[in-house]
């Protein structure tokens, strides 16, 4: 009999990552468990491709001729293909990474119709992720109609979080109905804190920064292996420069556009969630891989922009959290991107940061320099294998 497994599915707003765990080495595994398979389903180019590893394997790929790019044909035909070409059991847990879990989802649950009507009621915050992570839901419901549907909140690592730091200053009847500070990224951020104390030590206790750079991105302070502040809002627009969005914003420009230049509600969303940030500023793309590559000044200006405000943010988590213990940059810019690792660095010298030039050009987990009085790390996440905790602990509570 074929061991029953689990399926971890992670929508983001233009790709789909998966991982296909062993489901009682996740439930027996003390951290985080390791994958069987794990893929990512994206379209580069404008024609989707999947690339896929098996465990110790090389990385290979293939066009899914069936997919067009909608979230829930991706979770169709993925689901299909673990079957045919893997002869995977059909996932007896399918965990989904869901970004906005509001007031009341601050753990892992698992789907019940009255879930995915409070979730579906969220969709408004989390505009390019909620939709496409229900639509995997759906999807996955379809075609594995006896596995238990897990969903796994970005906003659950931060709920712990202080009244000072959770409220706006605005009128207290609009706090107390949820308008509040939620943050982001806390499957990320929750993956690299487990990571930390073998790599820190008893320092990892300390105040920890983790940058999440990516096509979204944001901050998060620890303080004891528990976020204490970070960047995110109410939203996934604060903050950060991202790919597209514009993080930290006046608002009184949005009033502005609102009120005296004629542009509707609609319009304002399109522009500051998909029109923004490094493809805002620079006019070329949104991909920083593209950016540090053109010789055009608007690039440069983009990319400028983009560590400018890492840097500023940095300033800020670091004293909300009382110092600075260690760095980590992760994401897909973080992990990937010396020169963007580099750029920021160079620049918080004062705090006592320095990198080890090879170490980062190499994309070692350790990159910083023995100069320092920081240490400074490069490590992956695994959005995934916290997920698959998170629903195996779910499943045996």
């Amino acid at each position: 009999m074929t061991a029953p497994r689990l399926l971890a599915l992670n929508a983001g707003s233009s790709s789909l990552k998966f991982a296909l765990f062993d489901l009682e080495t996740a439930r027996q595994s003390a951290n985080l468990p390791p994958a069987l398979l794990r893929g990512e389903i994206d379209a580069p180019s404008g024609e989707p491709v999947l690339t896929f590893t098996r465990t110790g394997g090389p990385p290979q790929t293939l066009k899914p001729e069936a997919v067009r790019g909608d979230t829930g044909a991706e979770v169709a035909w993925l689901i299909e293909w673990l079957a045919r070409e893997h002869g995977a059991a059909a996932p007896a847990v399918v965990a989904h990474r869901i970004v906005h879990g509001g007031l009341h989802y601050t753990q892992a649950v698992r789907i019940t119709p009255a879930v995915f009507g409070d979730l579906s009621a969220l969709t408004r915050l989390a505009p390019l992720h909620q939709g496409p992570g229900l639509a995997g839901v759906r999807a996955a419901q379809a075609a594995l109609p006896q596995a238990a549907q897990v969903a796994c909140f970005d906003t659950a690592f931060h709920a712990g979080h202080g009244d000072a730091e959770r409220r706006y200053a605005i009128p207290r009847v609009w706090h107390e109905r949820g308008y509040q500070r939620y943050g982001f990224h806390g499957l990320s951020f929750d993956a690299i804190s487990r990571r930390l104390p073998a790599l820190l030590g008893t320092r990892a206790q300390g105040a920890v920064l983790i940058a999440h750079l990516g096509s979204g991105a944001s901050l998060c302070g620890l303080r004891k292996l528990r976020s204490v502040t970070t960047t995110m809002g109410f939203t996934a627009l604060d903050g950060l420069v991202m790919a597209t969005r514009c993080g930290a914003l006046d608002p009184g420009l949005v009033l502005q556009w609102l009120q005296h230049d004629g542009l509707q509600a609609d319009a304002v969303s399109h522009l500051l969630y998909r029109h923004s940030g490094l493809l805002g500023v620079s006019e070329i793309s949104a991909d920083t891989r593209d950016l540090l590559d053109n010789p055009d000044p608007r690039a440069r200006q983009a990319i400028a922009v983009f560590v400018a405000g890492i840097v500023r943010q940095i300033g800020a988590v670091a004293a909300a959290t009382g110092g600075l213990d260690a760095l980590v940059f992760t994401g897909g810019i973080g992990t990937h991107q010396p020169a963007i690792r580099a750029a920021v660095v160079e620049r918080l010298g004062w705090l006592g940061l320095a990198l080890d030039a090879e170490a980062n050009a190499a994309g070692h987990p350790l990159i910083g320099s023995a100069a320092g009085r920081v240490p400074i790390l490069c490590l992956p996440t695994d959005e995934e294998a916290v997920m698959a905790a998170q629903a195996t602990a779910l499943s045996a509570s």
